[in-house]
């Protein structure tokens, strides 16, 4: 069985969870998505998703819901919106205004490098996109804007990806 994009990112995230939970920081849990089999041949399976998914991870730490979504790009520069699906934008935007954290964790594969976007900053970049359609540089946020502002994510006290390290406090944008 071969790998799939996302694969290692995932199981990373996954193993981080694990730790999480047996030293009792958070309890996260992986969303599956919900699909329709419409026909099995051996040990291939058909079908389709039947609804637009959340996100790809729910939870709570330190009594603060927490939801958040795992992206890969192999860009060097830049991190595509489009691997940001409007249903996405709607339920983090939804989620925070109900008191809760969201977040994207963003692999660079080229750079070997892990951050986490907050909501403030995707709900800014994502709004000056949507008013600058079809313009040149809107439609991605550039690679120096994690440099820069992002939490870059390493291993810390056993936790492969320590994602929740300063989620607690309420991040002011560090866009515009």
């Amino acid at each position: 069985m071969g790998y799939h994009r996302g694969d290692v990112f995932e199981e990373q995230i996954n193993l981080s969870n694990i730790v999480y939970k047996r030293k009792g920081i958070a309890l996260i849990q992986k969303i599956a998505t919900p699909v329709k089999v419409l026909k099995r041949t051996g040990g291939r399976i058909t079908g389709f998703f039947e609804q637009k998914s959340t996100l790809d991870y729910l939870g709570v730490y330190k009594n603060i819901p927490i939801a958040f979504d795992a992206k890969e790009t192999n860009e060097k520069k830049r991190f595509p919106l489009k691997n940001i699906h409007p249903h996405q934008i709607e339920f983090m935007k939804e989620w925070t205004e109900n008191g809760g954290r969201a977040f994207v964790l963003v692999s660079f594969v080229n750079h070997r490098e892990v951050y986490r976007l907050d909501w403030k900053d995707i709900e800014w970049f994502w709004n000056r996109y949507q008013q600058n359609k079809g313009k040149r540089g809107y439609a991605s946020i550039p690679y120096e804007h994690f440099k820069l502002n992002c939490k870059e994510l390493v291993s810390r006290d056993g936790i492969l990806l320590d994602y929740l390290e300063g989620v607690e406090v309420d991040e002011k944008s560090n866009c515009g």
